[in-house]
């Protein structure tokens, strides 16, 4: 595989077990020069010297920012605050192609070398996907029984799980769920930020939406479906890989309950 340059971001608060599995993986990657941009969120572990420094030694290619929160971000949408982060980790970096990784997921050895080579296959693509293999936070393989775990609504995650299993998003039995950006004519806009790798120049004019009306914010629109649907209104194309080569750890911002009762 040709040896492509890609930035990839990662906001950070609390978690420094997570952030240190995540940078692992991130420095593990093979077919591709790999800058890794991590974005704290007033993180206090990004804040102890002791801590940067280990970074420093661990990862030494890595750029570290502490980003301040101020007074303002305490009532602000939280989705609106991590595109902030994210869209200022994307400013931080150059390279062509840029990446995202939460600090509680982590990479396949191949995940970027997958996606590069999709892009540079499909000129026409501004955005490569892969798909996503569920754990808990223990590590063991996390499989969704007949609910959607990302709808908070009971009524609503088993509607949604019927939908996206009928175009193969979920598998009864499987961990992996397999995002799609269209199903024929119709925009899923089913994106986790974590498997997305996009052109820098993709990214320039279709940066994460911050700014959400009321009705997004009751429906909980994530920064990452709010880029998806942008990019499906703008006529960005779309590719995937067809691999699942992200780890997701269940119980996230976006699923909080997702595991409770799987012990």
């Amino acid at each position: 595989m040709t040896d492509h340059r890609v930035d990839v971001v990662t906001v950070t608060r609390g978690r420094p077990d997570g952030l240190r599995r995540a940078m692992d993986s991130v420095a593990g990657q093979v077919g591709v020069s790999v800058r890794h941009i991590v974005v704290g969120d007033a993180c206090p572990a990004l804040a102890d010297g002791r801590f940067r420094a280990e970074l420093q030694r661990r990862f030494p290619a890595a750029v570290v920012h502490n980003e301040e929160r101020p007074p303002e971000a305490s009532g602000e949408y939280v989705f609106s605050r991590l595109a902030r982060l994210r869209n200022l980790g994307v400013a931080l970096g150059d390279n062509p192609y840029v990446g995202h990784l939460d600090d509680d997921n982590a990479y396949r050895s191949d995940h970027l070398a997958r996606l590069a080579q999709c892009l540079e296959d499909d000129p026409d693509a501004g955005v490569a996907h892969s798909w996503r293999r569920l754990t808990t936070p223990d590590g063991r393989e996390f499989v969704p029984r007949g609910i959607d775990p990302w709808q908070p609504d009971p009524d609503a995650a088993r509607a949604s799980y019927r939908d996206l299993a009928k175009i193969g998003v979920f598998t009864p039995g499987s961990p992996v769920v397999r995002d799609v950006f269209r199903h024929g004519d119709r925009l899923i806009a089913r994106l986790d930020t974590n498997e997305l790798l996009v052109r820098r120049t993709v990214h320039e004019t279709i940066p994460f939406p911050t700014e959400y009306s009321a009705a997004r914010r009751r429906l909980q629109w994530s920064e990452d479906f709010a880029f998806a649907v942008r990019l499906g209104r703008e006529g960005i194309g779309v590719t995937c890989s067809e691999r699942p080569t992200v780890d997701y750890t269940m119980g996230g911002l976006s699923n909080t309950t997702a595991t409770e009762g799987t012990a």
